[in-house]
């Protein structure tokens, strides 16, 4: 650490010196992830109230009851305006949290254990770790989907949890969440959807007249779903969001913090401090967009997404991994030949995509930042590496 302090325009300098080599969203070669720039608006709001701390929201009332606001809201999105929830710092928290309820609901099995798709996020492997949790995992079908029947097979007396996704992390497939609901009905399990990306694209998807399978509280076995603003939602990074639908679990088993100077609330939070911008940011994108400004952002989203399925099937050599359901497109090899090298090929050139080395695939994320003539660009240099390569 420095003695003296330097001057603004000195640290600016060695600071940009620093991140040079940082990608952008704009450069168009970040092509694989899931989260994209912020809304401009947005970011200029948290930068704004940057200092507010929902880790006390006594102290910040306002700040906690538009939270509220935001959460109704985002419940009638999601099939159910009477849920409680509360935004985090992305889907791995949020999914952290579902587990921890999954296991403190069910007290009296010893040896709790919850079911979860192949394709399921690594924060469930993480979460199981820390709470000392099984993870009984079902096995895919050839075309990606989770397979219903092992499914079933793997409930048993120590299932305390059940996992179903809506946009899976590889090839945002959808589960089947309804079905998955009446094999678990009646039982004393904790359904939990991870709908971390496609919480703010589905519905859009639905009223752009796609055929989208329920996957929200309209299912009425499910306990909970988290979705992220940072995601789909334009939110600024990190946001996360966690919707229950029984709010009585919150005075179960919430925490409790005595000594906050805005005076004592439950919550289910992992971390204690907890930042209002992005909850503040998020309200405000709402209503810069409304439902008709998201529609638009992903009407052109899966533009894009029919313009990369096309370009794929005119090149020899590779094809689709899977139908794409949503803006979220899964690149193999024809021949079954690794993956990998052409994901090498591709990131010397500069593209950045996901690779799913247990999938043999390569994923592209048609985000708000992904142009065509960025795909257009991408596309041209695939097929290069596809014919240099023979395969």
């Amino acid at each position: 650490m420095l003695k003296e302090g330097l001057e603004k325009q000195e640290i600016l300098k060695l600071l940009e010196k620093k991140l040079e080599k940082d990608l952008s969203y704009d450069s168009g070669l970040i092509l694989g992830s899931m989260c994209t720039e912020p809304l401009d608006f947005a970011k200029k709001i948290y930068i704004k109230y940057i200092s507010k701390n929902l880790g006390d929201p006594g102290l910040f009332l306002g700040t906690a009851a538009l939270e509220d606001e935001l959460v109704l809201e985002i419940g009638e999105l999601f099939g159910n305006k009477d849920i409680i929830g509360t935004f985090t710092t992305g889907g791995s928290e949020s999914n952290l949290i579902a587990m921890r309820i999954a296991k403190k609901l069910r007290p009296e099995i010893k040896d709790p254990e919850v079911v979860v798709s192949a394709s399921a996020h690594i924060s469930f492997d993480k979460a199981a770790d820390m709470l000392g949790i099984k993870l009984r995992k079902v096995q895919l079908r050839d075309n990606f989907e989770l397979d219903l029947n092992h499914f079933e097979s793997l409930i048993n007396k120590n299932t305390c949890g059940v996992v179903g996704i809506a946009g899976t992390t590889s090839l945002g497939l959808i589960d089947p969440i309804e079905d998955m609901g009446k094999i678990i009905e009646g039982e004393d399990i904790f359904y939990h959807i991870d709908a971390a990306f496609g919480g703010f694209v589905l519905p859009f998807l639905k009223i752009l007249n796609y055929k989208i399978p329920p996957w929200d509280f309209s299912v009425k076995t499910i306990s909970s779903i988290t979705a992220d603003p940072h995601k789909m939602g334009l939110g600024v990074i990190p946001s996360g969001g966690y919707f229950v639908k029984d709010a009585s679990i919150l005075q179960k088993i919430g925490f409790e913090i005595p000594y906050l100077a805005g005076g004592n609330f439950k919550h289910f939070h992992m971390v204690g401090t907890r930042p209002g911008g992005p909850i503040i940011a998020f309200w405000v994108i709402l209503r810069a967009l409304g439902i008709n400004g998201f529609v638009e952002m992903v009407k052109k989203c899966m533009d894009n997404t029919k313009y990369l399925v096309k370009r794929i099937s005119e090149i020899n050599g590779i094809k689709l991994a899977a139908n794409p359901v949503m803006n979220v497109v899964g690149i193999t090899t024809e021949n079954g030949e690794s993956i990998c090298e052409i994901d090498e090929l591709l990131r010397n050139n500069k593209w950045m995509l996901g690779k799913f080395v247990d999938f043999n695939l390569i994923r592209v994320v048609l985000m708000p930042h992904v142009k065509r003539e960025h795909l257009s660009n991408f596309t041209s240099d695939l097929e290069k590496i596809v014919k240099k390569l023979n395969l």
